[in-house]
This record gives C-alpha cells, sequence and structure tokens, in this order.
C-alpha cells in the first residue's frame, strides 16, 4: 500500500504554502481540490558534481530532432504539469529515470535513435512545488494540475521547478523554463548516443 506524504495540519499551513508556489496573478481554478504535499527535496542528493560545486545534473532522453537543442524550447506541447503553449521542457534526477519517461511518452515503438543530454543548472535557480492538486497523478492529465506549472512558468519564477514523478514513486522531476532571463545558466550541455536494451523496447512497443 502506498503512503501519502504528510501534509499541512491547518488553514493558514496550506495558505502560505500555495502562496510560495502560485502567483496570485495566475490563481487555481477554484473548483480544484488542492493539497499542500511537501515535496521532499531530494535535489540536494545530486549534488555531488566536483567539477561543477553547487549544481545540479539534469538528464532528458531526446530524438534525433531534439539532439541539437536538447534544452531549448519544446515546441508548447502539453504535459502533466503545463498545458499547449507553454514551452517548459521535463528532465529528470538520474539517466534511469529520464528513460522511463521517455518510454511512457513514446508513442508506439521507441526510435532506433536516441540520445541522453545532461546539463547543469545551479541549485539555487530551482524551487520546489510543494502544493499542487490531489488529481496530479490521474490521466488525461488534469487542467487543474497543468495551472500549477503554467503559473509558475508564466511568473518566471525561477528558472526551473521540481515536481513529483507519476511513474516513481520517491523521485522527482524538474520543469525547465528555455525562456527564463537565467537559460545561460544551463551549462555543460553533453549529448552522447544511449542505447535501449531490446527488453525494454518490446515492453514499450507492446
Amino acid at each position: 500500500m502506498q503512503t501519502q506524504p504528510p501534509t499541512p495540519t491547518s488553514e493558514k499551513e496550506l495558505d502560505k504554502a500555495l502562496k510560495d508556489t502560485v502567483p496570485a496573478s495566475d490563481p487555481l481554478s477554484a473548483t480544484a481540490h488542492l493539497t499542500a504535499t511537501p515535496t521532499s527535496d531530494t535535489l540536494v542528493a545530486a549534488e555531488h558534481s566536483a567539477d561543477h560545486p553547487g549544481t545540479v545534473t539534469l538528464y532528458r532522453i531526446v530524438d534525433e530532432a531534439k539532439r541539437e537543442k536538447p534544452f531549448g524550447a519544446n515546441g508548447g506541447t502539453a504535459g502533466r504539469w503545463t498545458s499547449e503553449g507553454s514551452t517548459a521542457i521535463y528532465a529528470a534526477l538520474s539517466p534511469a529515470t529520464a528513460l522511463l519517461e521517455f518510454l511512457a511518452h513514446c508513442e508506439g515503438r521507441p526510435p532506433e535513435s536516441a540520445f541522453l543530454a545532461k546539463a547543469h543548472i545551479p541549485r539555487d535557480r530551482i524551487s520546489v512545488v510543494h502544493a499542487y492538486p490531489s488529481t496530479w497523478r490521474e490521466r488525461p492529465y488534469r487542467s487543474e494540475v497543468q495551472q500549477v506549472g503554467d503559473a509558475w512558468w508564466s511568473s518566471h519564477q525561477s528558472l526551473a521547478a521540481q515536481v513529483p514523478s507519476a511513474l516513481c514513486e520517491e523521485t522527482c522531476n524538474v520543469l525547465i523554463n528555455p525562456e527564463h532571463v537565467d537559460a545561460p545558466l544551463i551549462q555543460g550541455v553533453q549529448v552522447m548516443p544511449i542505447h535501449i536494451d531490446d527488453r525494454l523496447l518490446r515492453l514499450a512497443g507492446s
């Protein structure tokens, strides 16, 4: 049985969590069922690069079309946390989680050519989303959940934002705003071919 993270015990705590997450100028829908979920800040554990102290390493799996600019704008495709028109892109804190996300979102059999992209972002440019609707795991994606990411993206609150992963408990994804003024701080970008095991390809293509 999955356990739910603790929620604030008072309206004051909930209001504070929401205030820190969603700008007042772009509120969530009044009909959304909100839960303030203190997402654990897993970014600290990612600060292990001796070559890039004070940064977090982020990963994406991309196809040939995104190989040249793996951390560039995604063209406004909708996702779990953002609606169509938002240029936010989704990254992960490990290559394994990035691959899991990539395979889960492939339509049909995954492409034969895929690439692992990684980059470093200053830890202090990444905020943590602590409050979001209780429907955040559900599919199809919920508009009230997308409002959370849209509000963050449109406010230019931070270069990136940590959100929970719906695919794997206790892991997180990171939204990146490639149009943010701090986008040049996305540095050390590396792209390398990645081999996807045939067993995973069969599962994803089934």
